[in-house]
Order: structure tokens, then sequence, then C-alpha cells
């Protein structure tokens, strides 16, 4: 009769954790659920709704490194800059990448991969090159 009572009580016991593991379970669920798309929302807001298109990340400054392998490392692949490698450094932040790890990156965000600042693209060609030389103008008569 004891063994009886043991297999009970055990029986009962298991029952009692699964159940608990069950509703946490649920619970963990229903939490992440809920906090995950509002910040995702807020993400996409502050993104400005994606990444840059394919012309604002061609008129990104690029240069070619000359330097060996002691000028550094790109954050997106960890590889270091070679002599000759095409690397895109982000205005405002100045971070350096290779333009090809870069790039990639850019086109989903418009934010920088190491401190996360907006990359701003100005143009400097074309119809917007006077308004641009204007802001500028004023910017400077202002601060006088």
């Amino acid at each position: 009769m004891a063994g009886a009572h043991s297999v009970v009580f055990l029986v009962t016991g298991l029952a009692m954790v699964f159940v608990v593991h069950v509703f946490m379970l649920f619970w963990a669920l229903n939490w992440c659920c809920r906090a995950q798309p509002s910040s995702r929302v807020g993400e996409r807001a502050e993104e400005g709704g994606g990444g840059l298109s394919a012309e604002q990340v061609g008129e990104l400054p690029c240069h070619e490194c000359k330097e060996g392998p002691g000028a550094g490392e790109c954050a997106v692949c960890l590889e270091a800059f070679l002599a000759g490698d095409r690397r895109r450094v982000l205005p405002g932040c100045e971070h350096g990448f290779h333009a090809e790890c870069v790039d990639s990156w850019l086109r989903k965000s418009r934010r920088c991969p190491i401190c996360r600042a907006e990359v701003v693209v100005v143009a400097t060609h074309g119809k917007n090159a006077g308004e641009v030389a204007e802001a500028t103008t004023v910017e400077i008569v202002t601060e006088r």
C-alpha cells in the first residue's frame, strides 16, 4: 500500500511540473510576441522605411586603400583592409568598411553598423547641387 501512495505522489508531482512548464512556455511566448512588433515598428520608423537605394549608396564616398594590412579592418566581414581594396567611409560618423560589405548592409538599413548613426546622403550633383550650395552658404552666413 505504501508503494501505491509513492507512485501516486510521484505521478502527481510530475504532472504538476509539466503543467507549470507548459504555463511558463505560453506566458513567455505571449510576452515575447507582444514586445517584438512594437520594437520592430520603432526600428523601421527610425530607419526611415528601410535602406538606401542603389543610387544613394553609390553617392557615398569611396576610395581605394593604399596602405597595407595595418590600416584597420572592416567591421562587417572582420577582414583587414589590404592595398587595392575599395573602402567606403560613411559621412558623419567616419566609420570605414569594405565597399561591397557595407553596400549590402546599407540597402537594408540606413544606419551605420557600428554606432547606429543615420547615414545621410547629400546630393552634390544634378538639380539638387544648387540647393546644397545655397544651404551651405546660408549656414555659413548665419554662423557669423
